[in-house]
């Protein structure tokens, strides 16, 4: 059996897969992440991150139960700051947990 041409790494996120779907999704909500952290206490910065917008939803991710409590208290001031820059209406919030993984 031939084998096809080797394709580079920037090849494969390039084509119109669900892969370079998936990245460029990744980019958005970094993104948008980097715009909510400042609106953020100091203290949540970098414990409580931007997961996804769920249709009208922002969901948080934080690192912990305790910082979920956290994001909760700070959720109005992430969605001011998240309605600033996104293109659609943003009518709630969500906080998960979701520890990362060192």
């Amino acid at each position: 059996m031939a084998q096809g041409a080797e394709k580079q790494p920037i090849d494969i996120v390039t084509g119109t897969n669900s892969l370079q779907r998936l990245i460029r999704a990744q980019r958005v909500f970094e993104a948008l992440d980097k715009k909510i952290q400042p609106a953020l206490s100091a203290a949540a910065r970098g414990r409580v991150h931007v997961a996804c917008v769920d249709g009208a939803t922002l969901v948080l991710a934080a690192d912990s139960s305790a910082w979920a409590s956290r994001a909760r208290l700070e959720a109005n001031q992430a969605l001011e700051a998240a309605r600033a820059v996104w293109p659609e209406a943003l009518t709630g919030v969500q906080v998960i947990v979701n520890p990362r993984l060192a």
